[in-house]
């Protein structure tokens, strides 16, 4: 499958370059097609997102667990008007597999937590 590994961690970029507790740290990951990351590029261009790496190995951004955990409230990936569109503008269809979410961890974020993301390149 083209597309992207997601990971959404409570950990710092430098925590997570460091290895340690990557595991616990993470709140929820899934794969996507291509089109699947378009949420995350919507809250950058409103702001509310950075964009630290990129390149796909992994894209990496920060933002607050409040703009991203209302996206994933429901214990499923981003759907809907925030991945209906691949980079080039055209309607991609988004398939996602291999969804984790860990609605305790979810639960216990603190809105104002930085959270880190990162976006593999699956191709």
């Amino acid at each position: 499958m083209v597309g992207w590994w997601i990971v959404i961690s409570t950990q710092t970029p430098e925590e997570r370059d460091a290895g340690v507790g990557r595991s616990e740290a993470v709140l929820a990951n899934w794969e996507t097609s291509v089109g699947g990351n378009a949420w995350l590029r919507a809250l950058v261009e409103a702001g509310k997102a950075v964009q630290l790496v990129g390149g796909g190995y992994p894209d990496r951004y920060t933002a607050s667990a409040a703009d991203v955990l209302l996206l994933i409230d429901a214990g499923r990936p981003p759907t809907g008007a925030f991945a209906a569109k691949d980079e080039d503008g055209s309607i991609a269809r988004t398939r996602v597999r291999e969804v984790i979410f860990h609605p305790d961890r979810i639960a216990a974020c603190p809105a104002d937590r930085v959270l880190t993301i990162e976006v593999w390149d699956l191709s």
